[in-house]
C-alpha cells in the first residue's frame, strides 16, 4: 500500500492489480513539470497503454479480455452503520481515443464492498460511454448484473471533474448510494449497500477497461489524472 497526502489525502492505496503493473500505470506527478494538478503541487497519473495486461492471485486481466491500472483503499474494517463521502476530482486530457467505440467498457471510479472471507462486489460505477461521455452504473443486488445506468456528465475533457460519492453503509434497506457531479445530484439509490455486517464499502480509482475485443476502434493510450482525494464519516 501507498498513500501521498497531496493527490491523494493521506488515504492508503493498494494496486489491485500488482503482477505484470508497469511502473508508469500510476505515478505521482507535479505541476512544475505541466501536469495538470487541481490543487496543491502533486496529483496522480494513470496510464494504460496497448498490450498492458495484468492481475492478482484471484483474475488475470491477460486471458479475460481486460486491461487496467486501478489502485483501491487499503480498508478492511466493517463499515456498517456509517454514512461515507468519498470526493474525488479527475482529469481527462483530450486523447485520439480515451475509450475506443463500441461494446467495450471503460471504468474510472468503483465503489466496492468486500468482506474478510475475500467475498466482492460492485456497488456502482463511473464509466466513459461510447460517446465520451461520463455516465454512473449501479449494479443490482451484489451481482453484475446492472441496475440502472444514469447519465453523468458531457464532455468531461481538460478540465478538473468533482465527483462526489455518498454512501450510506448498511445492510440495511435505508443505505444509499448518491452520486454528485459538480455538485448536481445525478444519482440517488436507496437500497442496501453492504451484504453482511462484516463488510465495508471502498473506493477504487484508475483506468479500467473490460469486453476489449468488442472495441470497433483499435485501443490508444489512456491517460487519465485524479487530484485532492477526501474521505469523510458523517
Amino acid at each position: 500500500g501507498s498513500t501521498n497526502a497531496d493527490a491523494l489525502g493521506g488515504l492508503n492505496f493498494f494496486t489491485v492489480h500488482p503482477t505484470n503493473a508497469k511502473a508508469y500505470g500510476c505515478t505521482i506527478v507535479n505541476r512544475s513539470s505541466g501536469n495538470p494538478v487541481e490543487s496543491g503541487n502533486e496529483s496522480a497519473r494513470f496510464e494504460v497503454d496497448p498490450g498492458d495486461c495484468s492481475s492478482n492471485p484471484g483474475f488475470n486481466d491477460c486471458i479475460n479480455d481486460r486491461s487496467r491500472h486501478e489502485i483501491q483503499e487499503t480498508n478492511t474494517s466493517s463499515t456498517n452503520g456509517f454514512n461515507i463521502v468519498f470526493e474525488t476530482r479527475m482529469f481527462i486530457p483530450s486523447q485520439t481515443r480515451f475509450r475506443p467505440k463500441g461494446n467495450n467498457l471503460l471504468v474510472v471510479t468503483q465503489i466496492v464492498t468486500q468482506d474478510p472471507t475475500g467475498y466482492f462486489a460492485v456497488l456502482g460505477m463511473m464509466t466513459v460511454d461510447t460517446n465520451g461521455d461520463l455516465a454512473f452504473r449501479t449494479n443490482r443486488d451484489f451481482t453484475t448484473q446492472i441496475n440502472q445506468e444514469y447519465p453523468a456528465y458531457q464532455n468531461p475533457y481538460n478540465k478538473w471533474v468533482t465527483v462526489r460519492y455518498e454512501i450510506g453503509s448498511t445492510v440495511n434497506n435505508d443505505g444509499y448510494i448518491r452520486v454528485y457531479v459538480n455538485d448536481q445530484l445525478k444519482v440517488n439509490e436507496v437500497r442496501a449497500t453492504l451484504p453482511n455486517a462484516t463488510a465495508n464499502t471502498n473506493l477504487r480509482i484508475g483506468i479500467y477497461n473490460s469486453f476489449m475485443s468488442r472495441a470497433t476502434e483499435p485501443y490508444d493510450k489512456q491517460v487519465l489524472y485524479f487530484d485532492n482525494i477526501v474521505k469523510q464519516y458523517r
